[in-house]
């Protein structure tokens, strides 16, 4: 018999014979089935505190990666030489994070900037700073900050949730409002589109409201320096940490699900395929704490939320991720527990922690550039608050089939089934059902490994079957692609 082709993941459709499966759990979308994802490999020890926000920057004199990261009363820097966070708070301050919120980051040249709701906004150098200190200037408390050209802009302020305000150009020390002075520090109150929810810098910079979507660009010699053009009404950002910005797309979520802005106007990628399977899963209490993570190993992002069924001991947790890959228009769902995610880079390889012998057989010269670290790689702030890196062992895969009818419209009885894959391990279970009743539910069978003709045996009898494919974690494969029954037609009933 043909195989069965595994189809794209969406749970919100049927999938009966709909070209849409139920299950595609811990896998990456590809264009003929799915791949495996790495899973976290830690590199740092773990914080003293539940993270509340990380960033990875490029040391602008050396040019290896740093780590900066939050708790929700401090601000801390990786130590590459210990694997160790160093407090670098401001000394003597302890700092105040609300309750599902985050710290934001943004780099400024040499110089990183932190701001939460709760703190007077932060800065050091990336290179040589010791400790943050609070920016000069006096800028407002803001839940997010960004780069806009030469601008530091602040959005959701504490003082005014309608509203965004930006420092002098060149200048993120100088935030008096008003060019009657010279300078081009200023505030803009938005009188309609509700409060301010979310912010993407750039070459312009994109304001999400609870109601309008903002495009913001820099007008040089105008009075207003800004212009702010309505690109959507009705349309914006429901979760503050929901924005991820990927080149000239930025992917947010909104009240009716998950979309993509390109510039002009913002389109689904989630209806009628993910967004009630989310809505029906995430606790509805934490819809604003949902975070977009940037893959950039891949065209991805990979949305964080916390699910009804977290532990209420743990209320930081986000314990379910939906990947969406925009190349491809496909999703996946991954059950990978996290506080935090951040576009992340490898870290350079000190000699002392090189394994074996620079003698042995087959080890890499000095100077190969792997040892200089920088490659791109997705970051993770695990549940016990290491910062991890994807590039582990395999996690484990689960998928399956569509409900198919075999011998149309006659019952079948299947001997066995064969994953079209390279995988080297692999558990397949066989589920039938009569009807696709809801109260007739699908009755799986043991599961069983391959056997040397690596079909997975079973005696299955039925008008439909499913079958569901489960890869063990660490094993070595990089595609599966469908099932081929072993099956013969029966007679009607």
């Amino acid at each position: 018999m043909p195989s069965v082709k595994l189809a794209p993941f969406a749970p919100d459709v049927a999938s009966v014979d709909a070209g849409a499966a139920a299950v595609a759990t811990n896998v990456i979308p590809r264009a003929d089935g799915y791949g495996p994802i790495a899973g976290p490999k830690p590199i740092s020890a773990a914080l003293p505190a539940d993270c509340r926000g990380a960033i990875e920057v490029a040391s602008p004199a050396f040019g290896f990666p740093v780590y900066f990261a939050g708790t929700g009363t401090k601000l801390f820097k990786f130590n590459l030489g210990t694997a160790a966070w160093d407090d670098v708070s401001k000394p003597g301050a302890t700092y105040s994070v609300p309750p599902g919120d985050y710290w934001s980051f943004a780099v400024y040249g040499a110089r990183l900037v932190a701001t939460c709701l709760g703190t007077v906004m932060q800065v050091i150098d990336i290179d040589t700073g010791k400790a943050f200190a609070d920016l000069g200037g006096n800028p407002p408390r803001a839940r997010h900050c960004g780069v806009v050209g030469e601008f530091l802009v602040l959005a959701g302020l504490a003082s005014d949730p309608n509203a965004v305000q930006w420092s002098d150009l060149g200048d993120p020390t100088f935030w008096t409002p008003g060019i009657a002075t010279g300078h081009t520090a200023d505030l803009q109150i938005f009188p309609d589109g509700g409060a301010v929810t979310g912010f993407a810098g750039g070459e312009f910079g994109v304001v999400f409201q609870e109601r309008a979507i903002r495009r913001m660009v820099f007008v040089p010699n105008s009075a207003e320096v800004f212009d702010f053009s309505i690109f959507e009404e009705n349309r914006g950002a429901v979760a503050p940490w929901s924005l991820a910005r990927a080149g000239a797309r930025v992917f947010f979520l909104d009240r009716d699900g998950y979309h993509v802005f390109t510039g002009g106007a913002s389109s689904t990628i989630g209806a009628e395929r993910v967004n009630r399977f989310f809505l029906d899963r995430v606790d509805p209490n934490q819809v604003a704490s949902v975070v977009a993570i940037r893959d950039a190993t891949g065209p991805r992002v990979l949305f964080a939320y916390r699910s009804k069924s977290a532990a209420a001991s743990d209320p930081t947790l986000l314990d379910e991720v939906l990947l969406y890959d925009w190349l491809l228009d496909r999703w996946a769902f991954l059950a990978l527990p996290v506080r935090f995610g951040l576009v992340a880079a490898t870290p350079p390889v000190s000699i002392d922690s090189i394994p074996g012998s620079l003698d042995d057989p087959g080890q890499k010269s000095l100077d190969d550039p792997s040892y200089a670290g920088g490659a791109p790689a997705l970051g993770l702030v695990t549940a016990d608050n290491r910062l991890a890196l994807l590039n582990g062992p395999s996690l484990e895969a689960l998928f399956e089939t569509t409900d198919a009818m075999l011998a149309r419209p006659s019952r079948a009885f299947v001997r066995g089934v064969r994953l079209d894959s390279d995988a080297d391990d692999w558990r397949a279970q066989v589920g039938t059902r009569e009807t696709l009743r809801v109260s007739d539910p699908v009755r799986y069978r043991a599961e069983t490994a391959p056997n040397f003709e690596r079909f997975a045996p079973c005696r299955a009898s039925g008008r439909y079957h499913r079958v569901r494919v489960r890869i063990p974690a660490g094993t070595a494969w990089t595609y599966a692609t469908g099932i081929e029954p072993d099956a013969t037609a029966e007679g009607g009933r």
